[in-house]
C-alpha cells in the first residue's frame, strides 16, 4: 500500500475527530502556532459532555469557549506557557499555569499519561512526510516517543515544511488525519519606540562579530535583533526564531560560519511571525527545529563559543533578583528560557547574557519603576541574583559581576529612571544596602 492509499484510509473529518476524545483523557496538542485550532475549536462544541477530561498546550492564539469556568472539571485546560489569552483566563476562568525551564520540559511531559495527542502539520511530502511546522518543538517529538494510543494529524497547508528529521512525522506514525486549514502568520512588529532604540544602542557594542546569538521575545528584542544588521558572520542559537532573526538572515549578518558547534545552521525549537518570516523557513535547509528540550539544555547551549544571551524581563529588585513571568500572584507569561540560556552563557567560552527593561511601566496608579527596592510579594523570581551578569536600561548599563550587594545597590539605581533613584536610594540607606 502506497502512502497514498494509507493517508486515504486514515482521513477523516474534524468533528469525528474530537469524537475520539474520551472522558479521563489526557490531550496534548502542542504550543503556540503549532496548535491545532480548528480541531480544538470543534472540541469546544462537546467538551461540556466530557468529565475529567484534561488538555495540555500552551501559548493559544484562538480565544476557545474552555477557557470558560464552566469547563472546569470537564476539560480542565493546563498551559506550558501563559500567553494573554491564557492570562485572562487564569483568575476564574479555566486556564492553570505549569512553570518550569524549557530545558526540563521532558520531564514534565514525561509525568502526564497522555492518551490522545493532536499535532498539526504540513501536507505530507512525496515520501509519505509531515513537517510539524513552525513550532514543532515544543514537545511534540517527547509525546510522540511515549507510544501514546491515538495521534491524530491535522494537516494545515499554511505551516512552514521544515524537515530535519526532529520535525516530521510519517503517515504511518498516525491513527486518523484530518484537514483543518487556517493562517497563521502574525503582523509585522510595531515600529520600535525611542526607548528601545536607546536600550539597543546601549547593547549592540557588547556583542561581536562571530558571536553566536539568543535573543528573546518582544519589541525590545526585536529592536536589538534589528540593530545587528551591520555585523557579520553571527551564528543563532536561540528557543524562539523570530522576525528580527529572519531580517538578520536576509542582511546577511547570519553565516553562521564562525559557528564552532552546528555551524551555518540556525538552531531554534519554534518560530512565530510574519507572514514572510513563515515563507522564510518553508523548505529553509538552513534551519532546524529540535525539540526544546535539547534547544535549551544549558550544556548544550554552551558547546557554541562567544555565545549572547539577550532578554527582557518586567522588573528587578536592587540585589538583582529578576522578574520576567508575572507581577505578585499574577502570571503574566511562562518561565520559558531565560535561565537555561543565561546559564550557559557562564558555561560558553566567551559567553555574555544581558536583560534589558525600559525604567518605567505604567501601572494602575500611574508611571513606576521598574527598579525596585524590593518586588512585590508573590512576585516569582525568575533568574536568581546569582545568575545575572548585566543589566541595561536606556539609562545605561549596569555589570553586576563580581560586585556586593552595596554595590548592586549602586549600580541599579544609577539606571533607574531619575524620578524614582531619591526614593530608591533612600530605601536602600535605611536598610544598609547604599553606603
Amino acid at each position: 500500500m502506497s502512502w497514498k492509499d494509507t493517508y486515504n484510509t486514515k482521513l477523516t473529518t474534524l468533528s469525528d475527530v474530537v469524537k475520539k476524545i474520551k472522558s479521563g483523557d489526557k490531550i496534548w496538542a502542542g504550543g503556540y502556532l503549532s496548535v491545532p485550532v480548528l480541531a480544538l475549536k470543534e472540541l469546544d462544541k462537546t467538551a461540556l459532555n466530557l468529565d475529567n477530561a484534561e488538555l495540555y498546550a500552551g501559548l493559544l492564539t484562538y480565544p476557545y469557549e474552555f477557557l470558560k469556568p464552566e469547563y472546569v472539571g470537564h476539560l480542565t485546560y493546563r498551559s506550558l506557557f501563559m500567553g494573554p489569552l491564557e492570562k485572562k483566563a487564569q483568575n476564574g476562568g479555566n486556564a492553570e499555569i505549569i512553570t518550569y525551564h524549557l530545558s526540563n520540559v521532558k520531564e514534565v511531559l514525561d509525568r502526564i499519561d497522555f492518551d490522545v495527542m493532536i499535532v498539526e502539520t504540513t501536507p505530507p511530502d512525496e515520501n509519505g512526510y509531515m513537517s510539524m511546522g513552525a513550532c514543532g518543538g515544543v514537545g511534540n517529538r517527547i509525546v510522540l516517543d511515549r507510544n501514546i494510543k491515538t495521534v491524530i494529524a491535522i494537516i494545515n497547508e499554511n505551516q512552514p515544511f521544515v524537515g530535519n528529521k526532529e520535525n516530521l512525522l510519517h503517515i504511518d506514525d498516525v491513527h486518523f488525519i484530518a484537514e483543518g486549514h487556517h493562517p497563521i502568520a502574525e503582523a509585522k512588529p510595531a515600529a520600535p519606540s525611542e526607548v528601545e532604540i536607546q536600550i539597543a544602542k546601549l547593547i549592540l557594542p557588547m556583542i561581536k562579530d562571530g558571536s553566536t546569538i539568543q535573543i528573546g521575545i518582544g519589541g525590545l528584542s526585536n529592536t536589538i535583533g534589528l540593530g545587528l544588521k551591520n555585523h557579520k558572520n553571527l551564528g543563532i542559537h536561540t528557543e524562539m526564531f523570530t522576525e528580527s532573526m529572519m531580517e538578520l538572515c536576509k542582511a546577511g549578518a547570519v553565516t553562521g560560519a564562525a559557528k564552532n558547534y552546528q555551524p551555518h545552521k540556525i538552531v531554534t525549537a519554534f518560530a512565530a511571525g510574519s507572514q514572510e518570516l513563515l515563507d522564510f523557513m518553508d523548505h529553509n535547509d538552513q534551519i532546524k527545529i529540535d525539540n526544546v528540550g535539547i534547544v535549551n539544555n544549558p550544556n548544550e547551549i554552551a558547546k557554541n563559543d562567544n555565545l549572547v544571551s539577550i532578554n527582557t524581563c518586567i522588573m528587578i529588585d536592587l540585589t538583582g533578583q529578576v522578574a520576567a513571568e508575572g507581577i505578585g500572584h499574577k502570571q503574566i507569561s511562562g518561565t520559558g528560557g531565560q535561565v537555561d540560556f543565561i546559564r550557559a552563557t557562564r558555561i560558553s567560552k566567551g559567553g555574555l547574557s544581558i536583560i534589558t527593561l525600559k525604567s518605567t511601566y505604567k501601572g494602575k496608579d500611574g508611571i513606576d519603576s521598574t527598579i525596585k527596592f524590593e518586588l512585590p510579594p508573590g512576585t516569582p523570581v525568575t533568574t536568581l541574583r546569582n545568575d545575572v551578569q548585566i543589566i541595561v536600561t536606556e539609562y545605561g548599563v549596569a555589570d553586576l559581576r563580581g560586585l556586593s550587594t552595596v554595590q548592586r545597590a549602586k549600580a541599579l539605581i544609577n539606571i533607574a529612571h531619575p524620578d524614582f533613584r531619591d526614593e530608591l536610594r533612600n530605601a536602600a540607606i535605611a536598610i544598609n544596602l547604599y553606603k
